[in-house]
């Protein structure tokens, strides 16, 4: 009587089983010494630009995102980092930078548009694997949600807006810093939010200064002038149109509500 045997995992299953790990880089070759370390471990998947990076992993999922900063194209690593944030379908998968640029204002902004950590070159493979085990091992799984890319872009643009009411750069470089055309940012927003991008922003800048005439006890100049208005007649104007009222004489309703 033949013997049984018992089936045994094939290969692609096992392989399926392992966890996810993204690599997007110009020139892969440059990160072949990591590749084959990693690929020891974990299935890996690539794109050669930030776009393509960001579609990928909007598709893919996968766990972790080892990326360069520096990318051809016009979304950079920092702009797809940026983008990835934005969007909760990828927000929650942990991004590595991996770059040339070593000074420290360049690691500091590499964090600030999210990424988890941040390596430079020239790499030690051993290390960027002990980095890429740590931040998997603490990544939480997201939430599955419904892919939504153009969404990231208005996501994006809204979080930069709010960092920078008093100092905003003009709309084509505001989507710039977003990774598309200023007339193609300002579509996205009439079609996500039912506003134009300027309606939008002063919308903000409103909300901001409402939050400082009642928590400070700063001027109306002051107010004015933080939230980005060019002049406090400007901001008046402004102000009286959405509220109906002056921001002095709003602060003193405020004021005698308490």
């Amino acid at each position: 009587m033949p013997q049984t045997v018992s089936p045994t995992p094939c290969s692609a299953a096992a392989h399926a089983r392992r966890q996810r790990v993204l690599l997007v880089a110009g020139e892969l070759s440059d990160l072949k010494p990591v590749t084959a370390l990693l690929s020891e471990r974990f299935t890996l998947s690539f794109a050669t630009d930030g776009l393509g990076g960001v579609q990928r992993a909007q598709g893919q999922r996968p766990d972790l995102i080892l990326m360069e900063t520096c990318l051809p194209g016009v979304v950079d690593g920092l702009v797809a980092c940026r983008l990835l944030k934005a969007d909760a379908l990828t927000a929650d998968i942990p991004v590595l930078f991996v770059s040339a640029l070593t000074e420290p204002s360049d690691r500091v902004r590499g964090l600030e548009v999210g990424a988890v950590d941040y390596i430079c070159k020239p790499l030690w493979p051993a290390e960027v694997l002990a980095r890429v085990q740590v931040h998997l091992r603490g990544a939480a799984a997201a939430a599955p949600s419904s892919p939504d890319p153009e969404g990231a872009f208005v996501a994006a643009a809204k979080a930069l807006i709010d960092a920078q009411l008093s100092a905003l750069p003009c709309a084509d470089e505001l989507a710039r810093a977003v990774g598309v055309g200023g007339r193609r940012l300002c579509d996205l927003f009439r079609q996500h939010t039912g506003m134009t991008l300027q309606a939008y922003i002063s919308a903000q800048r409103i909300r901001a200064s409402l939050q400082l005439l009642e928590r400070t006890s700063m001027s109306v100049h002051a107010v004015a002038y933080e939230v980005g208005f060019r002049t406090p007649g400007n901001f008046s104007t402004a102000f009286r149109a959405r509220t109906g009222m002056t921001p002095l004489a709003w602060r003193r309703q405020r004021t005698l509500d308490y």
